[in-house]
Order: C-alpha cells, then sequence, then structure tokens
C-alpha cells in the first residue's frame, strides 16, 4: 500500500514537474505578455517575445517586442524592434464600434494619421486592415531625421476602440522591411486591444 502511495506520488511529482517544460516547448508556449489594469496584451508568435515596456510619451502602458532571432532587423534608437502601446481616449466612450469603424474609414480622417505622421517622415502604403472587429490604419514612414533615416523604415498600425487607441510601431531596415511586413502583420494579428 505505501509502495503504491510512493510510486503514485512520484508519477505526479514528475508530471508535475514535467509541465512547465512541456508548456515551454508546445506552440501554445508562454510567450504571452499583459497589462492587467488596462487589458492590452500579446501573444506574440516566434521568434518575438513581449515584455515590460519603457515608458512613452504617447502611450500610458507600452509593450516591448522584440525577436529572438535578431530578425527582422531592429534599427531604432533604443535598440527595440517594436512597441505596442495604448493610450486611453475617454471622449471615445459613447462611440460604437460601428461608429468607430465609419470614422476610421472616412478619407478626412485617413488624412488626420498621415498628417499626425508626416511631422516626422514621409508617408507611403496607407491602408486598412481589421482586427478584434475594429477597422484600423496602417502605414509606413521614412523618417525625415535621425541617424542613417533615409536606410530606416516605421511600420504602424492603430485601432481605436471605446477605450482609447493602441497602436503597434515597429522600426526596422529599409532593405529588410518586404520581409518584415508579414511578420509585423502575423505579430499585430496577436495583439488584445482594450476594448
Amino acid at each position: 500500500m505505501i509502495a503504491r502511495f510512493r510510486k503514485t506520488a512520484f508519477r505526479k511529482t514528475a508530471l508535475l514537474a514535467a509541465l512547465p517544460f512541456a508548456l515551454a516547448c508546445s506552440g501554445a508556449g508562454a510567450q504571452s505578455y499583459g497589462d492587467p489594469a488596462s487589458g492590452l496584451s500579446v501573444s506574440p508568435p516566434k521568434p518575438f517575445v513581449g515584455k515590460a515596456g519603457k515608458p512613452h510619451p504617447q502611450f500610458d502602458v507600452t509593450i516591448d517586442i522584440d525577436s529572438t532571432t535578431g530578425t527582422p532587423k531592429a534599427v531604432s534608437a533604443d535598440g527595440g524592434l517594436c512597441t505596442l502601446g495604448f493610450k486611453p481616449a475617454h471622449q471615445n466612450a459613447a462611440l460604437s464600434r460601428e461608429v468607430i469603424n465609419e470614422q476610421m474609414a472616412k478619407p478626412e480622417w485617413q488624412k488626420l494619421y498621415r498628417d499626425m505622421f508626416e511631422t516626422i517622415g514621409t508617408v507611403s502604403d496607407l491602408q486598412l486592415f481589421e482586427h478584434q472587429g475594429f477597422t484600423g490604419i496602417e502605414l509606413t514612414v521614412t523618417p525625415k531625421a535621425g541617424p542613417n533615416a533615409e536606410n530606416v523604415r516605421m511600420f504602424t498600425s492603430t485601432i481605436e476602440t471605446a477605450k482609447g487607441r493602441t497602436a503597434l510601431i515597429c522600426v526596422t531596415d529599409k532593405a529588410g522591411l518586404a520581409a518584415a511586413l508579414p511578420q509585423f502583420k502575423a505579430l499585430r494579428a496577436t495583439i488584445h486591444a482594450p476594448e
């Protein structure tokens, strides 16, 4: 009886010890990172990993996302690849998903986004995308200033919800942008924006 109990206890202990390793090796590995207070989170696909973000003047909450392989190449001033940020917008609280989507689809609203980013660079490839049932705006920016600015590209995706603005900003080099875009879009698909 005691031998059977020890054998069962050993199996349970072995299974419990192996569980974290199995989860880390599985496709659903523990790569997710989130901010419980705001609800902002990301479950990045490999080779991306998320961690607590550095303070950012445009956001109240940030999550930094890097590549464990160095690809896509990070070329931002702080050495990071992507920042996921959230800024509450209390004026959005009374807006329904439908109203927000209609607004984002309007050319004048898209022009506001273009104008905002053209203060720092040249905007190209402005397009709409859908995420969590919301219409978002994505665009690419070539910075006007900064080290090696002509070879830097910033890919940004922004959605508005009733809680505020969520944006993913990734910075890589001109040569690697075409290969990086599908990876950045796959990363964007794993974001949870507060709504």
